[in-house]
């Protein structure tokens, strides 16, 4: 990949991320010896008093520093290696993110970022730089856009784990894991798209000849978190039929679930007015977890009967999460799944709350 050709993917991908995260003042990213590799800066709105260059040297020159100073510090209090940092400046703070081995992302952002939404999305930018600075990426199960979970707070429970004062700073510290389960089902009427989802997620292909699930699919799928080389996502994905035959039995399957996926088509109206009974029912068994509604087939939009802002609406009434994706052209399908692990992942579930998978 050419240079130019990676500084315009750069450029978009965090035009794209700025737009989502609002409270975003700029992203810059630095090798490791602190030089500027690319930048995004909405500069109208950075009133630090300093020159455009004289930032970028001093944020260069203390992130070379990181690596040294986050070994030691993790030496000095045991606590494994440094997922983040963050650091606080006047009006302003610092979220620091490795971004593969070459590459570091400095996220400025201002004091009302709320870090238990937005970090999730950190670590999907971070990937998406370190693929295309290492030529790994692939357009066709990528997008530059940031996909944003509306509505819902699907990310409960601090991402910051710890606080340690060095001086008069102040660090936050991500502990590593090692490896995490999460137990996740996909409910919706037939022929919404579920399964496919899956499979594009899972094997990224897509497949014209539908065939309904009947009864139960079980898919496992393992994923990294870019920055946690030693740190692994397993999901379980329990994709449970539609059919109303099958409805005396599918609660069986909702035990000890962590996450609910809820397909609707934009296409077929009854679909979408079936969402009350598919989270009723899921939510009298399971309780208070992370909920999202998708709107699948959006490539179909010539055939749409159910608008974005219907989607939108049906989620803030039920207090959950919301996305539009396409299986089919793998529209926003890869992040989905991205940000609902890594949003899971840095949750903390009580050891008698880990899953019991029934096959």
């Amino acid at each position: 990949m050419k240079v130019l050709q990676k500084e315009k993917l750069l450029l978009e991908l965090m035009k794209n991320f700025i737009e989502v995260i609002s409270e975003v003042d700029a992203i810059m990213i630095y090798n490791r010896q602190g030089l500027l590799i690319s930048k995004y800066t909405l500069s109208e709105l950075l009133d630090d008093g300093l020159e455009e260059s004289e930032r970028e040297e001093i944020y260069g020159a203390f992130l070379s520093s990181i690596e040294p100073m986050s070994k030691k510090i993790s030496k000095d209090y045991g606590i494994g290696e440094l997922g983040l940092i963050t650091f606080e400046i006047k009006d302003h703070r610092l979220i620091f993110l490795e971004a593969g081995p070459e590459a570091i992302v400095l996220i400025i952002t201002y004091f009302t970022l709320d870090a238990k939404f937005a970090l999730p999305y950190c670590y999907l930018l971070v990937e998406k730089v370190a693929q295309i600075l290492e030529n790994k990426f692939d357009l066709k199960y990528n997008t530059l856009t940031i996909p944003k979970f509306g509505i819902g707070e699907s990310f409960e429970g601090d991402l910051m784990k710890a606080a340690v004062k060095k001086g008069n700073h102040e660090f936050q510290i991500e502990r590593k894991k090692k490896e995490k389960f999460f137990k996740l089902i996909i409910l919706g009427d037939s022929g919404v798209g579920k399964t496919t989802l899956v499979t594009q997620f899972v094997k990224k292909q897509y497949s014209a000849d539908y065939r309904p699930t009947l009864g139960i699919s079980i898919t496992t799928t393992k994923y990294y978190i870019q920055g946690f080389k030693d740190s692994l996502i397993r999901f379980i994905i329990y994709d449970l039929a539609g059919q109303e035959f099958f409805s005396r039995v599918r609660h069986i399957y909702y035990s000890n679930t962590q996450a609910v996926f809820i397909v609707y088509d934009v296409t077929r109206r009854e679909t979408f007015e079936r969402v009350d009974y598919w989270y009723n029912d899921a939510k009298i068994e399971i309780g208070e977890i992370p909920f999202v509604l998708i709107g699948n087939k959006i490539d179909l939009e010539d055939k749409r009967q159910v608008s974005t802002e219907e989607g939108e609406k049906k989620a803030a009434e039920l207090k959950c999460s919301f996305i539009e994706t396409s299986a089919k052209e793998n529209i926003n399908v890869q992040d989905t799944f991205k940000i609902l692990g890594i949003g899971m992942f840095f949750k903390e579930i009580p050891d008698d709350k880990e899953p019991v998978f029934l096959l």
